[in-house]
């Protein structure tokens, strides 16, 4: 677990770096990390500009049109939600596992959960 939190904050830190402050994304960073290091189950937020700048301004939380790693760790924990619950149905398709109660997305407002019927 610890060595995939470290990855997590070299990928935020491989970006940020690229320009400007060292410790946040500006929407160029933001734009080459989702498409150099999101799961492939972005394509659709990769190929389309505006699902990009939607998905970047509904996690800057405070405006200012860049990513603090604080805003950044909350897109991760959507990323990890959704791969949850992607697994799921993977596992739920092939008669393995429970099943989720769905409603976890990739946008900031989502609160779904996995959850045992």
């Amino acid at each position: 677990m610890e060595k995939a939190m470290g990855n997590i904050t070299k990928i935020f830190h491989q970006h940020s770096a690229k320009e400007g402050d060292p410790d946040t994304l500006s929407q160029k960073e933001f734009k080459d990390m989702v498409n150099d290091d999101m799961p492939n189950s972005y394509k659709k937020e990769k190929k389309d500009q505006k699902a990009m700048k939607y998905m970047m301004e509904d996690f800057d939380t405070n405006e200012d049109d860049i990513l603090s790693f604080d805003e950044f760790v909350e897109l991760v924990k959507k990323v990890l939600i959704k791969g949850h619950e992607a697994s799921h149905e993977q596992a739920s398709a092939h008669g393995h596992g429970h099943s989720p109660r769905h409603g976890a997305g990739i946008r900031k407002d989502d609160n779904g959960h996995c959850h045992s019927n």
